[in-house]
């Protein structure tokens, strides 16, 4: 009985750690908004020309550093200026 109350304690310390560490918003995303963001891009970077493997791997890039700063509803309305910082942190050259 013991070694169960150490152990949910040791879970519950750890969990909790980990939740301060982390300011990421990336829970605030549905798998419906997370979809749609997604879709946007990738029809976004097919009007730019870019192929589908590059634009893939750019908007996941791009959905995990928007969604870990930015809610959906913040996501909407980011500047030009915080979507080039995001777009300098995927680091894609075509």
């Amino acid at each position: 009985m013991k070694t169960l109350k150490v152990l949910a304690l040791t879970i519950s310390i750890s969990f909790f750690a980990a939740s301060c560490g982390s300011n990421s918003k990336a829970d605030t995303w549905s798998t419906d908004q997370k979809a749609t963001w997604t879709q946007n891009c990738l029809e976004f970077m097919a009007e730019q020309g870019v192929d589908d493997k590059n634009a893939e791997g750019f908007c996941d890039c791009m959905l995990k550093k928007t969604s870990e700063k930015y809610t959906p509803e913040e996501a909407a309305s980011i500047t030009t200026e915080e979507e080039r910082k995001l777009w300098e942190e995927c680091d894609y050259n075509w």
